[in-house]
Formats: C-alpha cells, structure tokens, sequence
C-alpha cells in the first residue's frame, strides 16, 4: 500500500472546485490538472487488481488513472443528458465494468472502459424531488451468479438485474413494506413519509454470504437474500448514535468484515466510521480519535490490503488509515474545494 490518497469533490457553491485532489504520504493536497475543475467527481473505484489504475465517476463523464491518480483521460461513456455517480468493476472479470448515475441507467464495458453500451432501466421516478432526477449510487456484483447485478437509487430504493446487467427493474417490495414502519419513516424533500427507506446510497455483497446484499440508506443499514422482497433491518442504532448511512463496503482481507460511516443527515455536524467483522450482527466505532465536523459522504476501503481505509466529510475532512484503524491521520481539503463525496486509499 503506498498510502496516497484521492478525494472527489462537487460544485455546490460559487466559484468552487469540483473535481479530484491528489495526497501522498507527507505531502500537500493538489488537485489534478486532468479532470476539469467543474467536473464534479462523485465516486472513486480503483481497479482490483492493478494497483496504478482507477475510475472516477463524474457528472461530465467517466475517467481513468494508470498512473495513481496523477494524470487522467476520460473514457468514452456517454455524457448528453447523463450523470456518473458510480463506477463498479467485476473483481472475478475485470474488464466487465458498470458505470451508472442520473437519470437512473446504465452504461456497461466488457473491455475496461474502452468501449461502453447502454443497458435498459425500467425505473420510473416514485418520488417528486427538488434536485431533478434520482440517480443510481452504486452496483454490485453477485459474488457467485454472474446473472444478477445490484444498485441503490438515490430517493427511489434498489434495483436488481437477473440477466447480467442487460435490464434492471425496481425491486422495492422489502423497502416498501418497512417503509410503513413508524420508526423508520422520515422525509426531507417530499411530502412522503416513506422517503427515507428510498433514500438509498449504497450496496455490497461478500462472498461470506453469497446471496444476501446490504442495503445502505438514510434509515440505516438492511439485507435481502430475495433480491428485495423482504429486508431485515441490522437495527445499527443499537450500536451507533446515528444512522444515516452514506456507504456499506466489504474489507478486502475479510469477506466477514464490513465497513459503514454513519451521521446524523446529509448536511450535519457529525458522523463516524463503524466496522463489523460479523456480518452486520455488531458494530464498534474504528475512528474514535477522529471528530468529523460535517456529515461522512463516502469512503473507502484499500482494494487488496484491508488495513487501508480513507473517509470524508462534506466540509472536505480526510481521515486515513493504513494499519487497519489503529491510528487514523487527519487533513483538510483546500479552501476552494466544493463539498466532497467520495475518497479513495491506493
């Protein structure tokens, strides 16, 4: 693990920077020049197994790094009328890619981003939303069956595909039913209470429990074996003072161990990463040195050395760790830099 870190950041205010920041070990943030400073960078996937390369999914386009993240070309996925917000790559087939976003849809590449065709989503808005459109967060794999395909939508729940990514449909029966759950009701930019179940952002798998996906959203962290007909609520309060969940990931050295940032909402003043090594059943805090001033975005987990995770705050807070959570650095994206979403450890 050579510890250099990335950072993606938004354009959310005037005259700010949304694009990609680039740290290594010792050194200063600096944005690269490669990717454009209005780009909007909203997830960061390094390959899983060559160590130089990664994606960065962007509002303007898809692009990679072969170079850990210092230079950057953008790859042919199309961008009228599109928003990447997610780049996801088979880690049994590399070269089977997934980049998604807004309007839901998908794009894939069956030769590592070269080349990339349209997939059909059949996923109508539930929800009349201020922000536009919902938009797919992120995909997973099946660990064994290559035929089915998960993604989290942004206000409007999950989506399953059973025919290798060719079509995706909504598969919220699960999510509807505890969306009627008083506990578990909540809304923010709708007139619905049963908005915070569909406020999804994240999904994973593990090869540990092959049929099951977590289903990460604003009300916590919940699984389905049925591809969505039921979900079963892992019930983080218990163990957490928060739980809006912005990302769910599976530690490279143990398919048992899951990581999770839980906060308060989208925009607050604090949060905190949590780990599980038993499947979701408990979680400890990993971070407690660390004080996030602003809601964790996203994280990340090293692709091949489960000791390496990096988080950060919407407020652009970057804490990393390269032991496996014993002790965590702390750095502060520069003044300009537009509210972060997403980071990265290589």
């Amino acid at each position: 693990m050579r510890g250099v870190v990335l950072a993606g950041t938004a354009v959310t205010r005037p005259d700010c920077v949304g694009s990609l920041y680039r740290l290594e070990e010792g050194g200063a943030w600096e944005k690269v020049a490669s990717i454009p400073a209005d780009a909007s960078v909203q997830a960061i996937t390094p390959h899983p197994t060559e160590k130089d390369v990664v994606f960065a999914a962007t509002r303007k386009g898809v692009f990679r790094s072969g170079d850990a993240g210092r230079t950057w070309a953008q790859l042919s996925a199309p961008t009228e009328g599109r928003q990447y917000w997610c780049v996801a790559i088979n880690p049994d087939n590399p070269n089977l890619m997934f980049a998604g976003g807004g309007p839901p849809g998908f794009f894939r590449s069956e030769d590592g981003g070269e080349t990339w065709q349209a997939t059909r989503c059949d996923h109508p808005e539930r929800f009349k939303i201020t922000f536009g459109h919902s938009r797919a967060m992120k995909v997973a794999f099946h660990p064994t069956n290559p035929d089915i395909l998960y993604s989290a939508v942004e206000i409007n729940g999950l989506l399953v595909s059973t025919d290798g990514g060719d079509s995706w449909r909504a598969a919220n029966n699960g999510v509807d039913h505890l969306s009627h759950v008083p506990e578990l009701q909540n809304r923010e930019v709708t007139d619905d209470d049963t908005e915070g179940m569909y406020d999804a952002h994240s999904v994973c798998t593990t090869k540990a429990r092959p049929d099951t996906v977590f289903y990460g959203c604003r009300m916590g962290i919940f699984s389905t074996d049925d591809l969505g007909e039921s979900l079963t609520d892992l019930e983080v309060r218990r163990f957490a003072p928060f739980r809006y969940t912005r990302d769910v990931r599976v530690s490279a050295d143990d398919p048992r161990t899951l990581y999770a940032c839980f906060s308060i909402a989208s925009r607050s003043h604090a949060g905190a990463m949590y780990r599980s090594t038993d499947l979701g059943e408990t979680w400890s805090r990993v971070d407690e040195a660390m004080t996030a001033k602003s809601t964790i975005m996203g994280f990340g987990v090293h692709a091949m050395d489960g000791r390496g995770v990096a988080s950060v705050t919407r407020h652009g807070q970057v804490f990393h760790t390269t032991d496996g959570c014993a002790t965590w650095a702390e750095t502060q994206l520069p003044p300009d830099a537009g509210d972060a979403f997403c980071a990265a450890i290589l």
